[in-house]
């Protein structure tokens, strides 16, 4: 049960994305701001800073090819990008000490560099006409904001239960 575990948690973060945005009432934000909810990114990333990272690699990659197939127009975009913020924060988490505020940090950090880098693409494939200045305002901030509420919730209990899964797993 306990190695179905993981699995469950990323699935559960996959579909629970596109619920929150479904059922989230537009009445409460300002109707022209986009919030994008990158929960299962964030637990991937949270797996790659204190589980294994090339599980954490494999994950993405699993999930970016799924988040590309059910959630987005362009193939191939989040196959690769997930893989990359998460190379990219396991190898700065090996340099900084990886207590949880310098994680979250890093983590916001890496979720800001994975939606400017869809912004850029989206802009150059010509899905948006969006200026830096109107993504930054109407999409970064608000989607900063939520990711990093969700982090405050979830990321004590996490990095609890994969330090906890991790060592059982280097025990057996």
């Amino acid at each position: 049960m306990k190695k179905f575990l993981l699995p469950m948690i990323a699935l559960i973060l996959f579909y629970g994305s596109s619920l929150f945005v479904t059922y989230l009432p537009m009445g409460v934000f300002d109707s022209d701001r986009v919030l994008v909810p990158h929960f299962l990114i964030i637990f991937i990333l949270l797996m790659s800073v204190y589980y294994h990272n090339t599980t954490a690699i494999l994950y993405a990659f699993i999930f970016g090819f799924l988040y590309d197939s059910f959630f987005t127009e362009v193939l191939g975009v989040y196959l690769f990008l997930f893989p990359f913020v998460t190379f990219l924060t396991s190898r700065i988490m090996k340099v900084l000490h990886s207590n949880l505020i310098v994680t979250s940090i890093i983590i916001l950090l890496n979720v800001s560099i994975l939606e400017f880098l869809v912004y850029q693409i989206n802009l150059l494939i010509g899905k948006t006409d969006w200026a830096i200045s109107q993504f930054a305002d109407l999409r970064l901030w608000p989607t900063l904001v939520l990711n990093a509420a969700f982090l405050i919730i979830v990321s004590y209990p996490l990095k609890s239960l994969l330090v906890k899964i991790e060592k059982e797993r280097l025990e057996d």
